[in-house]
């Protein structure tokens, strides 16, 4: 486990992190410099404890807001105000010199976006006051409440992204995951809500629809090439799938595996199941146990672990399911549990209300289950795979 304490860095300073890797962290800040609104993205260094500022900008528009992705070589950031229009500024993380700034113009009011790697972009546009006529005819034919768009970096092209999958997928529904050198997107298509599909099975007699949860692999580069290529499907594989009968919901993944949850209606029996990318597998992980009245699930999307909490009188108690091994116990006083760390330490979160000064306070306690011992820090704190940022 690593601790990255940069608060006297940060001292009368409000930052906001947008990534932790192995040698440096990035994070921005935004400042008012004589009535006009400053955007400075910055670097700091682990090894050397040092602070750099890679690019700032100044913010004509204060209602701009910034959606920024860090890559290897480099930084992409997304200014938008939920217009037609959006700013594309791409930046070379070790120079802070501008490789491209473009301001795209599409169609509909600006609603999420995603990077698909490192020179593709989703664009999702919603609908707006002068593009209501197209959106609706758009949603009868494609059954899609937004457009989409692909954007690539390199050639500065935009394409109306025809796939219906990718649609109406939106951004919550692809994930990026890196297996042995190798870019994939996980496509969730859930066919409604859980309760809903469960409802569907209830009164399968009457229903004629191919009620049917998928969760679908593709290689990044395949679904970049039929997008630019205007095709109406993008190549893919289903890895893993339930008709009315049944239901499978995804939970996360590692480096290897993405995770899912099945349940079988009829039984009710639910099992949390994995599919290795590399070698093409599926298994079942765990077969969760009915939980107590003071129990709940705590699930970290990636990479994936599963905590059975249980709040006691006095003490939580923490139990690994699957990806852990973590027993641990502490006292209630040290507020929520968060996560844990090589299965021995437990990170809380305790918010801590001032009637004097009319103010909450944020405290964070990591607490070492082998020697009962916990630190405490009044700070904010993100906690990435096993590093714990204190700022």
């Amino acid at each position: 486990m690593n601790i990255i304490d940069i608060r006297n860095v940060f001292a009368d300073r409000h930052i906001e992190l947008i990534d932790v890797m192995p040698n440096h962290v990035y994070y921005y800040e935004e400042k008012n410099d004589n009535g006009r609104n400053a955007l400075f993205l910055l670097e700091y260094n682990r090894k050397t404890r040092k602070e750099r500022l890679v690019m700032n900008y100044s913010l004509d528009d204060p209602t701009y807001i910034e959606h920024i992705y860090v890559f290897e070589k480099t930084i992409v950031m997304v200014l938008e105000n939920g217009t037609n229009s959006f700013w594309l500024i791409e930046i070379d993380k070790k120079t802070g010199g501008e490789l491209n700034r473009r301001k795209v113009v599409c169609t509909g009011a600006f609603k999420e976006c995603q990077p698909l790697d490192s020179e593709y972009l989703l664009v999702y546009m919603g609908p707006d006051e002068v593009n209501a006529e197209v959106f609706r005819k758009y949603k009868e034919i494609k059954g899609c409440d937004c457009l989409c768009y692909l954007y690539n970096l390199k050639t500065n092209r935009k394409y109306l992204v025809n796939a219906a999958l990718i649609n109406r997928a939106g951004c919550d529904n692809i994930k990026s995951i890196t297996v042995e050198g190798r870019p994939y997107l996980v496509l969730l298509d859930p066919y409604a809500e859980e309760s809903l599909k469960e409802h569907y099975y209830r009164e399968q007699r009457w229903v004629s629809a191919d009620i049917r949860d998928n969760l679908w692999l593709c290689k990044t580069s395949d679904v970049e090439i039929d997008i630019e290529d205007g095709k109406e499907t993008v190549t893919r594989r289903c890895i893993a799938s339930a008709d009315i009968k049944a239901m499978v919901r995804y939970m996360g993944m590692d480096d290897q595996k993405v995770y899912f949850r099945a349940k079988e209606f009829r039984s009710g029996m639910e099992k949390i199941c994995s599919y290795d990318i590399a070698a093409e597998t599926l298994s079942v992980e765990a077969t969760p146990p009915a939980l107590k009245n003071d129990s709940f699930y705590i699930v970290e999307e990636k990479p994936f672990k599963v905590f059975e909490v249980t709040i006691g009188q006095n003490k939580t108690s923490v139990h690994g399911v699957v990806n852990s091994e973590a027993h641990c116990t502490y006292d209630n006083s040290l507020g929520e549990f968060i996560t844990c760390l090589e299965d021995r330490y437990c990170v809380t979160k305790k918010i801590v209300y001032s009637e004097e000064s009319q103010r909450e306070f944020v405290y964070f306690y990591l607490y070492d289950a082998q020697l009962e011992q916990f630190e405490s820090y009044e700070c904010r704190c993100l906690v990435k795979d096993n590093t714990m940022v204190l700022y």
